[in-house]
């Protein structure tokens, strides 16, 4: 089996990916000669490297991406590094039908550890760290080429009041929220709160909801919230501060900014 019968042979089987190493493997050649092959594929966009050692083949319908959707390589890609993950934040809101504002890139959250950004064509991932990984829940949806492991609308809610530097701001998670609320259960939001003990994401979350007329989810969390012991007044927008800003006493929220969705 030459190179191409190899790659033939994984395209016929469904697959989109393989490793330096697979290859190796599979044609038992040397590193240098699998490098030679890939190379030349390379360069007609027919293969593409988003990390090192690890190729997607490219049909020609996204050649002009230069790369193949992120969705269908992730899985393999974190598979291949052996690192857990979900899809989160705006991605995962825009599967769950929250797409009133493009996603320019494929936001990934991973556990601890740290990953530099990969632009591999016009195709841009950025990972995030979040060292309570396991603790959001996650749900998995079929792709053209994979079953992608997402977070749930009520865990992609949380998070995008835990990272808001990647959510866009204040207005763009109310935006996101307004479509969102949508895909979110009363049920499942109150498992998740009560299975967290960090309060503020509830308190901005719930304050955030009201505002854009979800009133029964937010009734989820202002009930939970009752039920703690001591919940202290944060600031709607962290790192800011006004001396006079006013005060919500139901989500004891400082209201240190004004927010307003697009929806």
């Amino acid at each position: 089996m030459n190179f191409s019968d190899y790659i033939n042979d994984l395209v016929k089987h469904g697959k989109c990916s393989f490793t330096a190493q697979q290859a190796q493997s599979a044609l038992n050649k040397s590193a240098e000669a699998i490098y030679s092959s890939v190379k030349h594929l390379l360069t007609k966009n027919e293969l593409a490297t988003p990390a090192k050692g690890f190729y997607v083949i490219v049909p020609p319908e996204y050649q002009i991406l230069g790369c193949l959707p992120a969705e269908h390589f992730i899985p393999y890609l974190m598979e291949y590094w052996q690192c857990p993950y979900y899809v989160g934040l705006l991605t995962a809101a825009g599967y769950h039908g929250a797409t009133h504002q493009a996603v320019q890139v494929f936001q990934v959250m991973i556990d601890g550890r740290t990953k530099p950004q990969i632009l591999c064509g016009k195709v841009k991932i950025r990972f995030i760290a979040n060292r309570h990984l396991p603790e959001t829940p996650v749900q998995s949806i079929s792709t053209a080429k994979s079953m992608l492991k997402i977070s749930t609308p009520e865990g992609t809610a949380m998070d995008l009041l835990n990272y808001s530097h990647q959510s866009g701001g204040l207005n763009h998670t109310a935006t996101i929220l307004a479509e969102l609320q949508e895909s979110m259960k009363q049920d499942q939001l109150l498992v998740l709160a009560e299975s967290q003990s960090t309060l503020a994401w509830k308190q901005r979350l719930g304050y955030l909801l009201e505002i854009i007329g979800a009133t029964e989810l937010a009734d989820v969390l202002k009930k939970h919230l009752a039920q703690q012991k001591r919940v202290d007044y944060i600031p709607l927008m962290p790192g800011i501060e006004i001396s006079n800003a006013a005060r919500n006493v139901t989500w004891k929220i400082i209201e240190n900014a004004t927010v307003e969705s697009d929806i």
